[in-house]
């Protein structure tokens, strides 16, 4: 009974992945074709200057939002489940309208320290003007972050599917024409669609949801939004805290200008790591969170959760990251131009610091799913404080390697910090068929990273070539045992003959 329960607990995080993993690839392959464009239109010092606006625009979000983003989903779900129109009314007008006071609250403050922000971002004030019209921008954003909590409180797992991919699709076909007209003129509007049509998708998708008209006053809706304030505010904290590290981190490559083209290496090595390969990661955490708080009260069924979430994580990561080994020098051409073969430097260390992530990133949740929010800010706050010291100091002796090895080095340690605590606190621990999987794809991981450290393409595509087999076979072997592969084959084989 135990070993089923295992592989429907194995089948359930591969089919949670599947299905939010399919829209996060179709909405890649669009940001893809996207970002080739930008690419050749703005050049690397045009997406540097583009990280950096949209850093900043980040940074106040998460000042003036309160963390409402992050509560308001729970906010929803509590409401669903009271299974009570009026009261689901209530509190969704409640989100709603607070989402407005915030994102209001954004665009002033924006437009108080335009001129400061400017001299902040590009070492001169002329620039003020773009914050100025981007203020806009977080009236639209917060009202989106309404909706979507809406959309994901409800569990609509369709339509947040598809309006992911549709927001992707849109935002390419219209911001490529503005890039390739106006060029590095083009940024700030760019921002400002891209932040209407997000809006305008999220609220096609959540029209036809009742909400009941419910007269509630301006005192009533100040009062019962605070408890979504406080709630979220520390969690929020953790967010800006992460934001403003990495925004000391590009101002600190850019250099005042000085070194833009270092800054557009760096982002191009941010958007494949999160954008792309953390694609995964956001796939399975759409569904794995919900799942662990529900049986956070039992450690037992918590540790199994988390060890299965480990397994399926490490045996799907570890063929994509030794696949992007093997393929990052005409990867990196194909998404951009030769301009951005820098970008091989930083992805030596990095990619397999992802590796190392997907070890860690399920156990930060058990922490999330206790409720102990003290914990997860003060763990949090020193993880992105050794990134930014260590980045800042890599780099400055080691260069663009530097970069990456920071990277490595914040998860190794953060690795050990963290299940030292997870064992003293609540009896935590990995199983033995886990830590095999571990052992072996971290092995993995690190013969591709010193194979590019030490032999360079294109001589290391035949070693590299060899451990991309080796890593698949083993992940297709160890995902067979666990969910029956065959079986899904069959299913999709025999789908087709009845369509045929």
């Amino acid at each position: 009974m135990k070993v089923k329960n295992k592989e429907n607990s194995h089948k359930s995080i591969l089919k949670a992945t599947g299905i939010f993993g399919f829209a996060q690839a179709m909405k890649m392959i669009v940001g893809v074709i996207g970002s080739k464009f930008v690419a050749v239109f703005l050049g690397p010092v045009g997406i540097g200057t583009l990280g950096l606006l949209n850093n900043t625009i980040a940074i106040i979000g998460s000042l003036t939002s309160f963390g409402i983003n992050i509560t308001g989903v729970r906010e929803v779900s509590l409401a669903r489940a009271e299974n009570d129109e009026n009261k689901f009314s209530e509190r969704f007008i409640v989100l709603q309208r607070w989402s407005f006071f915030i994102g209001l609250l954004g665009a002033i403050v924006t437009i108080v320290f335009s001129k400061l922000l400017s001299k902040w971002t590009f070492g001169t004030s002329e620039n003020y003007f773009w914050f100025v019209i981007l203020s806009v921008n977080f009236i639209f954003s917060s009202l989106t972050a309404s909706r979507v909590a809406l959309l994901q409180g409800l569990r609509m797992v369709k339509p947040i599917a598809i309006s992911n991919v549709l927001v992707s699709v849109l935002i390419t076909f219209v911001t490529v024409p503005i890039y390739y007209f106006f060029k590095f003129d083009g940024i700030v509007a760019v921002i400002l669609v891209s932040s209407v049509l997000s809006f305008l998708v999220n609220y096609y998708f959540t029209r036809n949801i009742k909400i009941n008209k419910i007269n509630i006053s301006i005192s009533e809706t100040f009062q019962r939004g605070i408890p979504l304030i406080k709630m979220g505010f520390l969690l929020s904290i953790n967010v800006i805290f992460g934001q403003i590290c990495s925004y000391l981190i590009k101002i600190y490559l850019n250099g005042n200008g000085s070194t833009a083209e270092i800054l557009g290496f760096f982002e191009v090595s941010s958007v494949i790591l999160i954008s792309y390969v953390g694609m995964i990661f956001n796939a399975m955490g759409t569904d794995f969170y919900p799942r662990i708080t529900e049986i956070q009260s039992d450690n037992n069924n918590m540790k199994e959760l988390v060890n299965d979430q480990i397994e399926i994580g490490l045996l799907l990561i570890t063929p994509a990251i030794t696949l992007l080994y093997f393929c990052a020098p005409v990867l990196v051409q194909a998404l951009y131009t030769k301009e951005f073969l820098g970008v091989l430097l930083i992805l030596k260390a990095a990619l397999f610091a992802v590796i190392i992530k997907a070890i860690i990133w399920p156990l930060a949740f058990i922490i999330l799913a206790k409720g102990d929010n003290k914990l997860y800010f003060k763990q949090e706050i020193l993880s992105d404080l050794f990134l930014l010291l260590s980045t800042v100091i890599l780099y400055h002796f080691l260069g663009l390697v530097g970069i990456g090895i920071a990277s490595l080095l914040q998860f190794i340690i953060y690795a050990f910090y963290i299940i030292a605590i997870l064992r003293k606190k609540y009896d935590f621990g990995i199983r033995k068929d886990t830590f095999k999987i571990i052992v072996v794809c971290s092995l993995i991981g690190f013969a591709s990273c010193l194979i590019t450290f030490t032999i360079d393409y294109p001589y290391a595509y035949y070693p590299i070539g060899i451990i991309l087999i080796f890593s698949t076979l083993y992940s297709y072997r160890e995902l067979d045992k666990r969910i029956d592969l065959n079986s899904y084959y069959l299913k999709i084989r025999n789908k087709f003959k009845r369509n045929e």
